[in-house]
């Protein structure tokens, strides 16, 4: 079972990435989540989350359109780095209760 739905990536992000690219990029999320930390450690919120925001992040930059929804942001730049602040702080999170293993490669 899969940590988050693309219902959950779309509460991210507006993208044009149609729903069974997002579902296939959900699958990645869900191994990279399972290597980043714990998950019987972790509540199903959080690992909602944290796939869910990881996901949103692999398809901003996918598609470099794709905004923020009830955000300001119009630029690429903005939106990729917000996310990727969230993505972050969730990681963070994680190290603090949870088995986190850093990363070995990079989120790009």
């Amino acid at each position: 079972m899969s940590y988050c739905t693309v219902a959950n990536v779309r509460s991210i992000i507006d993208t044009d990435i149609t729903d069974p690219e997002i579902t296939n990029i959900i699958t990645w999320g869900d191994d990279w989540v399972d290597k980043k930390v714990n998950s019987g450690a972790a509540t199903a919120v959080f690992l909602e989350n944290l796939c869910a925001t990881y996901v949103a992040y692999r398809c901003v930059l996918k598609d470099p359109d794709a905004l923020r929804l009830g955000e300001l942001s119009t630029d690429y730049g903005s939106t990729k780095d917000r996310i990727k602040a969230e993505l972050d702080e969730l990681l963070s999170l994680a190290g603090l209760g949870m088995a986190f293993t850093a990363a070995s490669e990079s989120l790009a």
